[in-house]
């Protein structure tokens, strides 16, 4: 079993079957189920395939139990001792395989998106041997150099069409059926799960009311997340959020730690935030880039009332450091008001 969310797997007790797919590589209809906790409150969803993956037909078929999140993203797999998967004349996978299997499946844009199956082998000659005309000339298959990094060795067709069953037509349907089920009370729990998917979806349902209401829950997934998801907060977060004295404490008292894009932003919207977010920036001018700087004072040359004597004594102490490369800029700044 590999699994990437926490135990949601584990929690689910409800299976109901809520629409079927056609795989486009093997033409069958597959079946997926919604997994709900006890209450009802749906987790996953989950297929239990059985399809052939290979090239001749004459494979032994793949028995895998696949599980999506409820944005239809992958998150895991689990297979029966009794069903091992296989790969190239019905070798069994090992433990190595498994997890490379599952290191390509998590993988939304694998290079086996682009391709056919034909395009990730190269044909090359070879004998073979066949009843009363010995040896003669043909041609075998391998995979090409720069697809056998990512799929399993000897498994090629098995991990080619289990990608495809995973990422393919199927996404659209959760996605669609996801939307048939939205509420609020699903869109909170996307808020305050620990899965950044989830989060950045629920952020977009949000009114700014509902922003408002959840703010600190907003400001944690801040601190957390990606770059991505840092910029899509800032740029939604209603002015009215933003210049509450204690949201630009927490946003613009962590500057150091943020990246730089999210830095920059920051500094762009000191003018929406409360006054104090340029005494707080003044404590962390050592962490900002030439430009951030040059904004930075451009806005305390546009809003003279920042410039307080804490937030001078904080620049001008900076001017004395041998350790800011830019600090000549804060000097010239001074200067410029003499």
């Amino acid at each position: 079993m590999f699994f990437t969310m926490g135990e949601e797997w584990k929690l689910a007790i409800r299976e109901r079957e809520v629409f079927t797919f056609q795989s486009q590589d093997t033409l069958l209809y597959h079946s997926v189920s919604l997994l709900s906790d006890t209450t009802g409150n749906p987790l996953l969803f989950f297929a239990d395939l059985e399809t052939p993956v290979c090239a001749d037909g004459e494979c032994k078929l793949a028995n895998i139990k696949i599980y999506w999140n409820l944005l239809g993203n992958y998150v895991g797999y689990g297979t029966s001792p009794k069903f091992p998967l296989t790969k190239y004349e019905h070798d069994p996978f090992d433990h190595d395989d498994y997890a490379r299997l599952h290191h390509l499946l998590l993988d939304d844009n694998s290079i086996l998106r682009r391709k056919k199956i034909s395009d990730l082998v190269d044909r090359v000659p070879a004998e073979t041997y066949k009843p009363g005309f010995g040896k003669v000339d043909g041609m075998s298959g391998a995979t090409k150099k720069e697809i056998k990094e990512a799929v399993v060795d000897g498994g090629l067709y098995s991990c080619y069409t289990l990608w495809h069953l995973v990422h393919g037509e199927v996404k659209k349907q959760m996605i669609a059926y996801l939307e048939s089920i939205h509420s609020e009370a699903l869109n909170h729990y996307f808020l305050y799960t620990p899965y950044e998917d989830y989060q950045a979806y629920a952020l977009k349902q949000l009114d700014k009311e509902n922003f408002s209401a959840h703010t600190q829950q907003i400001i944690s997934i801040f601190k957390e997340g990606s770059p991505l998801i840092r910029t899509y907060i800032l740029k939604k977060m209603p002015v009215s959020v933003l210049n509450d004295q204690g949201v630009t404490a927490q946003l613009f008292g962590i500057f150091p730690s943020l990246d730089v894009n999210t830095k920059t932003l920051l500094i762009k919207k000191m003018d929406t935030a409360d006054a104090t977010a340029a005494q707080l920036l003044a404590k962390h001018v050592t962490a900002m880039t030439k430009n951030q700087l040059r904004n930075y004072l451009g806005f305390l040359d546009d809003n003279p009332g920042c410039l307080t004597p804490s937030v001078t004594a904080d620049l001008m102490e900076i001017t004395r450091s041998r350790e800011y490369a830019y600090n000549y800029l804060i000097k010239v700044f001074f200067d410029n008001k003499k």
